[in-house]
């Protein structure tokens, strides 16, 4: 019997539809009974937006808060030897990158299971690609810490980093402290560096603006209040 596949499958982002995936991902989504999803219900809406063939009290959904590592890989591994494809999906975009996931990936290759990537919406790469910034050298800094003493710090060195290396600085904030993030990041953030904010990618509401630190001070950021997004830092033009 030949064994199952992980297939790591891209979902919309939040707002926007199923035409932000490829098809192939849809097709491989559709044909599959089991799946581990970052958030069951979540995952649960996704599965009834591609019209899955077949009803949901005959799909099974594995929740990620549900279980530990080792027990999902207990589920994983007997449906893939089972020869049962198993699709791994986050709350919205990719799986694995910025999101839960990874830990399944790395035993499936250590077992010595076929993994396939498919192609679909991922924020952070949206926003680089977006921004006008530096796309052959980046780092991904994720989540910054909430205080604000530790984010101010944080941010100070991610400027310095953008400055010493020029290497574009992508990182997130949950949607209702981009206030505080805006405030402290104008405050602390050489007026030179480009700032790129890509809020709700993907949206009929999407809004991605690049400016320096300084041009930054003149705007309302209140719009960006309690909307996703993505922030991107780095250098300017070489002129």
């Amino acid at each position: 019997m030949s064994k199952g596949k992980l297939h790591l499958i891209p979902v919309p982002l939040s707002g926007a539809g199923i035409s932000q995936m490829s098809g192939s991902a849809i097709e491989t989504a559709r044909s599959c009974r089991f799946f581990l999803a970052e958030r069951a219900k979540t995952a649960r809406q996704f599965i009834k937006g591609i019209s899955h063939p077949l009803p949901l009290l005959q799909i099974e959904v594995q929740d990620w808060e549900a279980n530990t590592i080792a027990e999902h890989w207990k589920w994983l591994q007997m449906l893939l030897d089972q020869g049962e494809d198993v699709c791994l999906v986050s709350e919205a975009g990719a799986p694995c990158v910025a999101d839960p996931g990874h830990e399944m990936v790395i035993k499936a290759h250590q077992g010595g299971y076929t993994v396939v990537p498919h192609a679909g919406p991922n924020s952070m790469i949206m926003a680089l690609m977006s921004s006008g910034l530096v796309g052959q050298q980046f780092c991904f800094h994720g989540y910054l810490p909430a205080k604000k003493e530790f984010l101010r710090e944080a941010l100070i060195k991610i400027g310095q980093q953008a400055l010493k290396t020029n290497a574009t600085q992508l990182f997130m904030e949950t949607p209702y402290r981009n206030k505080q993030m805006f405030e402290i990041a104008l405050s602390v953030l050489q007026q030179d560096l480009y700032l790129c904010v890509a809020s709700n990618l993907g949206a009929p509401n999407e809004l991605i603006q690049t400016k320096t630190i300084k041009d930054w001070k003149s705007v309302n950021v209140a719009i960006y209040q309690d909307a996703p997004a993505i922030f991107v830092l780095g250098q300017g033009p070489i002129v």
